[in-house]
């Protein structure tokens, strides 16, 4: 009879005297009537120990009512080894109190309910069957914390239900050795040995083991200790583990540990890693059954089919051969748990593509395991677990991550970290071969800073080797990728960091420091810093020395924070403008912080300039696209700083940053007030704005007391310092490079009037380069000179304006009359006097055969005159070209760069060879040609005109004073040609000497640095002084050649063309020097009147051999000539 059958009639029985008594009564002696299971363990002193189990988990009346069972009796020594390493049986062994935490004992009685079979064994196995039994314990969860509460009434009657679908846990017998075991697995193998055999106990069979019966635990620890399923017990998260134990009614069918080689390395690598619970949450729903009932493998025959959890379907057949589930085998049925069952399956039981390889798989087999931990902290774990991704992955792996832990890398699960892990995945996928170097890619990451929009991320790619268009080396924003990439959309780099603030952003950038420095010295850091989608143009350090010092002292000064506001803001423009679209975008201007425009040109040869709203004239900056990614936008770099209009840069300002506070101080006594506060002059003055500049500390040496008293002596010498301004038309810079126009004027050898030039012939200022700075100086007699220490251009008026800041006052300088005007003056009257004494000695020759030609052979006799003119001219500059040299260095060096003529050519030759002689020919051999050819055609027509304008003369011959008039007009066309060439001859000539740089590279190159300085009439400089030195020069010249020659012969030819320049030089001598002082701005001519008389004898016979050759070239082509027509 079976306990199932008779539970109501038990508890019927039972209810009458456990209802009369209050607690469960001492255990008695068996009654003499009948025989129980209670009766035989008394009986067998073997189960001492197990009765007083029994008696304290109030069983004993259980097992008293039970009819037709089992009790499987462990023995006093099993239970003693057992309580070892059982704490709860231990514990209440030794408890003589009958206290104990657990009121009910459940525990404990379920233990012991494992003991006993709801049915009787009367025989033990002895084939290799494996017996199934069930037993009266329904496993059910225990109560946490034990109560201490009553026991339910009554506590000794097992309660069907529990966690195995209100099936009773179940126990095998099988057996072993000549013997049997109880508790064996499906192979009736393992188990407690039956040491005494069946014994009939009236209600009951009694047989005794030799060890504890332990309980299936839950699925979870049964899992834990099979072996075979150590690899899922080795990736299983806390949380499956904790669902297998959980989980009622679960038939799981896991695969041994040889199935999970099928899956691939990466995905098992993912398994292993920290982040595949999901997948582990799917592959064990694909595997488990969830019903009301646990399925064993009793109910497999024929066939059966379940639906798992996950959903899928497995359909198991049992065969003679194996049983199959799905398409594994069947490797070991009915694992027995508290809460289920487990059968071990020879491979998985996943449907096709279960299991589909992400991104974040990758990522854990490329070593990104930090990465991917750092994604999981901020929720955004979906950018790699879509098979499907949108995403371009940069990922740095740990060994680069480690190198950054700290304040580099935001802690984990922060926005701030969230932010730096956009910025790594860029939409799209960009495989090497899309790539462009140089190109920006869009990320993830949507910056508040850019207004939402997404940050960019420059690429830079690099071939390695030409031949492999596959070889090349790949970054992203400065990051290289580390390796080929794994997949099409992912890349190993070596670490990258989304951009900082735009001030952040620029301070690695040392040669951005100065205009930073400048920031952090206003108010304006934190608008730079904050504003949404702004672009910043940052001047390089460079520029602040090239926008001049005195600009930039007055920018840094306290007092200018206004003004250096207002230029840092002029620097940030309102959009966010990339360098494709600064060098390639339709759009020339565009707005900045600081509310006015600036203007972008771009040249054809890919630079581009930009132009601000103010500054001076021609102010333009050379933009260098960077784009150094900001939180807010971009950064490129400039060549200079922009000026707005809001900013007025005054003389005034400018003088109080060369701190020359005494000098504005004579400019302001002088009358001269206006040009510092950069108004316009006072009506009627002639002036515009000027340039000047003097610091305190130039004064030292002057009483300022004296000059101030003196006030027509202190306007001299304001005057003196006072340079007028070049239009703005003609540029101060290079057309080639127009960036090197903000100095107020050129320094390089250049020479400029003064407000005193218009009164004086020594007011001009020259500039030259001596060794390593520039000086200028002024034309006096003693050298005096200043160094150029600092200058700054202005912005008022044609913004053309400035100051220059010198080391020392310059002093104008007036010469005594005698020097000024009586030395070239006696040269004059001397060569005057020799020339009409040969004159006056020559009257009785006759003259010259000129007669009057006709009509017709005019324009052929004037073709001639000047061909033989341009042959002539030829001739006198390959001769003469050393002296002119010579003389022209002599003329223009300063004072004791040279000993004499012999000295100049000895150092020439020295320098530069033989060819150094030479140096400057070309614009002479240009010019002197076309010069001769035109002064030849001149002096025939002048002497043709003579003849029309004197029709009743009585002679057919031009006497003398007619030839002289010839020769003098025949100078005025010559002029307009020999200005400008004698211009860039002396120019050319004196560059290389006294160690001064080579400036001009040619002729043209010298006019164009002429038209830049001063337009057309810097060219023409001198042509007054010109006309005065080669028309009386020409009228002596024609005429004393035409004195001199007597026949058509060598001799006579060069003796008369040798005469004729020395009588032209004699009267040409002073107006030369002054011509060449003109053009050239030497510091000085003279020493005194031996030293005019010196050179004015050595300019002679520098005349002698080069007019002999012209004259020599001029007849012997004409010669030729009138041979031929």
């Amino acid at each position: 009879m079976h306990v199932s059958a008779c539970l109501p009639l038990a508890l019927f029985v039972a209810v009458l005297p456990v209802s009369a008594m209050p607690s469960q009564a001492p255990w008695t002696a068996p009654s003499p009537f009948s025989m129980t299971l209670v009766d035989a363990l008394s009986a067998d002193p073997d189960y001492t120990s197990l009765l007083h189990l029994l008696q304290r988990t109030r069983l004993i009346p259980t097992l008293n009512k039970l009819n037709g069972s089992t009790l499987f009796a462990p023995t006093n020594s099993a239970i003693e080894k057992h309580s070892l390493v059982n704490s709860l049986w231990r514990t209440v062994l030794e408890d003589k109190t009958g206290v104990v935490p657990d009121n009910i004992q459940e525990q404990l009685r379920q233990q012991l309910l494992y003991h006993l079979l709801n049915e009787t064994i009367l025989a033990l196995p002895t084939d290799n069957n494996v017996l199934v039994y069930k037993t009266l314990l329904y496993p059910r969860k225990f109560l946490e914390p034990p109560t201490r509460e009553p026991p339910p009434y009554p506590p000794w009657i097992p309660t069907p239900g529990g966690t195995l679908g209100g099936e009773p846990q179940r126990i095998r017998v099988a057996a072993h050795d000549h013997g049997a075991n109880v508790g064996v697995d499906a192979f009736g193998k393992n188990g407690a040995k039956i040491v005494k055999g069946v014994q009939d106990a009236g209600n009951g069979a009694l047989l005794g083991i030799g060890q504890v019966l332990e309980p299936p635990p839950d699925l979870a620890t049964v899992v834990s200790r099979h072996s075979s399923v150590s690899y899922f017990h080795k990736i299983a998260t806390p949380d499956i583990m904790t669902h297998l134990n959980s989980t009622s009614e679960m038939t799981l069918f896991l695969p041994v540990d040889e199935a999970w080689e099928s899956l691939d390395p990466i995905e098992r690598l993912y398994l292993e890693s920290e982040f595949s619970a999901a997948d582990l949450r799917r592959i064990v729903g694909m595997h488990a059954v969830v019903e009301d009932h646990v399925t064993w493998s009793e109910s497999f025959d024929p066939g059966l089919n379940l639906t798992t959890m996950g959903g899928t379907q497995l359909d198991i057949v049992a065969t003679p051969e194996g049983t199959k589930v799905r398409n594994a085998s069947l490797v070991h049925p009915d694992i027995y748990a508290s809460n289920g069952v487990l059968h071990l399956v020879s491979s998985l039981l996943l449907p096709p593509d279960a299991l589909k390889l992400t991104p974040e798989k990758y990522l854990l087999a490329l070593n990104c395991t930090r990465f991917v931990s750092l994604l999981h902290s901020v929720d955004l774990t979906g950018l790699v677990n879509d098979t499907e991704t949108k995403y371009t992955i940069l990922a740095p792996r740990d060994d680069i991550l480690s190198i950054f832990e700290g304040p580099e890398v935001p802690a984990p699960g922060s926005e701030e970290l969230k932010k730096l892990l956009q910025y790594h995945f860029i939409p799209g996928r960009w495989t090497p071969t899309k790539l462009k170097n140089g190109g920006l890619l869009e990320t993830a990451l949507q910056e508040p800073g850019l207004n939402g929009g997404r940050q960019v991320l420059s690429v830079e790619v690099q071939k390695n080797d030409k031949k492999k268009s596959e070889d090349k080396s790949i970054s992203f924003g400065g990051a290289g990728v580390i390796g080929d990439p794994k997949c099409a959309n992912l890349f190993c780099i070596a670490a990258s960091l989304p951009p900082p603030d735009a001030l952040q952003a620029a301070l690695p950038s040392l040669d951005l420091s100065v205009f930073l420095a400048a920031v952090f010295s206003t108010s304006k850091a934190e608008l730079l810093r904050t504003t949404p989608s702004t672009s910043l143009l940052i001047p390089r350090n460079q520029a602040f020395k090239r926008l001049g010092l005195l600009v930039s002292a007055h920018l840094l000064a306290p007092s200018s924070k206004d003004d250096l506001e207002n230029v840092i803001l002029h620097h940030a423009l309102t959009t966010v403008e990339y360098a494709h679209s600064l060098k390639n975008g339709s759009q020339h201007t565009f707005a900045s912080l600081e509310g006015t425009d600036i203007k972008i040109e771009r040249l054809s040869n890919g630079t581009s300039l930009v132009s601000s709203s103010g500054g001076w004239a021609g102010l333009k900056a050379e933009l260098h696209t960077r784009d150094l990614l900001t939180q807010t936008g971009v950064i490129h770099e400039l060549s200079d700083i922009m000026i707005p209009r809001s900013v007025r840069l005054t003389i005034g300002k400018l003088v109080k940053a060369a701190k020359g506070s005494t000098m504005s101080t004579l400019v302001n006594k002088a009358g001269f007030d206006w040009i510092l506060n950069g108004t316009a002059p006072p009506e009627g003055s002639p002036w515009a704005d000027e340039k000047y500049g003097n610091a305190d500390d130039a004064f030292k040496n002057v009483n300022l007391t004296q000059l101030y008293s003196d006030v027509q002596g202190l306007q001299i010498i304001v005057a003196q310092h006072l340079i007028p301004t070049i239009p703005s038309s003609s540029g101060l810079g290079d057309e080639t490079n127009p960036l090197y126009n903000n100095r107020p004027l050129v320094f390089d050898d250049a020479t400029y009037s003064t407000i005193r030039s218009s009164e004086s012939a020594y007011g001009d200022l020259v500039f030259q380069q001596r060794s390593d700075s520039k000086e200028c100086s002024w034309y006096e007699w003693a050298a005096d000179s200043a160094r150029v220490l600092s200058w700054g251009r202005s912005t008022t008026g044609s913004g053309t304006g400035g100051v220059i800041q010198i080391d020392r006052l310059l002093v104008p300088y007036q010469p005594s009359w005698w020097f000024e005007y009586g030395a070239p003056s006696a040269v004059g009257g001397i060569g005057l006097i020799i020339i009409c004494a040969f004159f006056y000695g020559s009257s009785e020759a006759p003259a010259a055969e000129e007669t009057r030609i006709s009509a017709a052979d005019s324009v052929a006799d004037n073709i001639k005159s000047f061909i033989a003119g341009g042959f002539g001219g030829v001739a006198a500059v390959l001769v003469g070209h050393p002296f002119d040299l010579t003389k022209t260095r002599m003329q223009t060096a300063a004072p004791g760069a040279y000993r004499g003529a012999i000295d100049v050519v000895k150092k020439t030759v020295a320098q530069d060879g033989i060819a150094g002689l030479y140096r400057g020919m070309v614009p002479p051999l240009l010019g002197v040609t076309p010069i001769f050819a035109v002064s030849f055609w001149a002096y025939d027509a002048s002497k043709q005109l003579i003849f029309a304008l004197t029709p009743n003369r009585t002679s057919e011959v031009l006497s003398i004073p007619e030839l002289a008039t010839a020769g003098f007009l025949s100078a005025v066309p010559t002029t307009l040609i020999t200005a400008p060439v004698e211009r860039a001859k002396v120019l050319l000539q004196i560059q290389g000497q006294g160690g001064s740089a080579v400036k001009y590279t040619g002729v043209v190159d010298v006019l164009k640095h002429l038209y830049k300085e001063g337009g057309v009439k810097s060219i023409f400089r001198g042509t007054g002084a010109t006309l005065a030195r080669d028309g009386p020069g020409s009228a002596a010249y024609f005429a004393a050649y035409e004195v001199t020659k007597k026949q058509l012969n060598l001799g006579a030819i060069i003796v008369a063309g040798g005469t004729a320049g020395v009588a032209m030089w004699a009267l040409a001598i002073p107006p030369d020097v002054l011509k060449s002082r003109i053009q050239s701005a030497p510091t000085g001519t003279y020493s005194g009147l031996l030293d005019c008389a010196r050179k004015t004898i050595a300019r002679m016979a520098f005349a002698f051999p080069a007019n002999a050759a012209t004259f020599l070239g001029v007849e012997a082509s004409r010669k030729v000539l009138d041979t031929l027509f």
